[in-house]
């Protein structure tokens, strides 16, 4: 589509297409939900404070 007001015959915007929209919000869904499950696994495997750490022998 061509924009009327315009002599030069420049073409006016459709905006984002669709496809665009739904892959971002989807890429963006995506990197919440790993932040979440990076958030909910960091506690498995320590252990904190460390009681271990003053039996050190040096």
């Amino acid at each position: 589509m061509y924009d009327p007001q315009d002599s030069r015959g420049v073409p006016v915007s459709t905006g984002i297409p669709m496809i665009v929209r739904v892959t971002a919000l989807i890429g963006i869904a995506v990197i919440f939900c790993i932040a979440g499950l990076v958030i909910y696994a960091s506690p498995f495997g320590h252990s904190w404070p460390n009681t271990a750490a003053t039996e050190i022998k040096l």
